[in-house]
């Protein structure tokens, strides 16, 4: 299960304004349903902001995991944002986020879920992708990115 599979293009923002933690996940949420990938906007922030309170998805080396189960999704979706100047998302490790990838899946398939948050933190681990995607200056520019470092794993 690669995370490029599922990550397309007009997933991808390069220009989320900073803020907090509350302001970025709406602003995300904000831009996916003008894009026309979620219908249910305020569902979504509302099982994010949820999650979150469980504790922070902030991992470390500047990259948070914002997810949610959601009922009746059609298929998973995922998104990246990147925010050059980076935020604090309550990390584990304390450092500023740079890099936000939101992860939707179906509430009754929490496998796949899993599975790829799974993936994501290996890649963390094993890879260079956090810093080669922080320095991205274009949409296509993230994806190789992300399908490169994906493919060392």
């Amino acid at each position: 299960m690669k995370v490029h599979e599922y990550l397309k293009e007009s997933h991808i923002l390069l220009d989320l304004e900073p803020g907090d933690k509350k302001h970025i996940l709406e602003k995300f949420v904000s831009v996916l349903k003008k894009r026309g990938l979620i219908s249910r906007e305020k569902v979504i922030l509302g099982e994010l902001l949820k999650r979150e309170r469980l504790g922070s998805t902030g991992l470390e080396k500047g990259l948070a995991v914002p997810h949610a189960l959601i009922k009746k999704i059609k298929e998973p979706i995922v998104a990246l944002a990147l925010i050059k100047d980076g935020i604090d998302f309550k990390a584990v490790d304390q450092m500023p986020t740079y890099i936000i990838l939101l992860l939707l899946g179906e509430k009754d398939n929490p496998g796949f879920q899993l599975k790829l948050l799974a993936h994501i933190c290996r890649m963390v681990k094993e890879t260079d992708f956090i810093e080669k995607v922080k320095k991205a200056e274009t949409s296509q520019d993230v994806w190789s990115i992300l399908k490169d470092e994906e493919e060392k794993i």
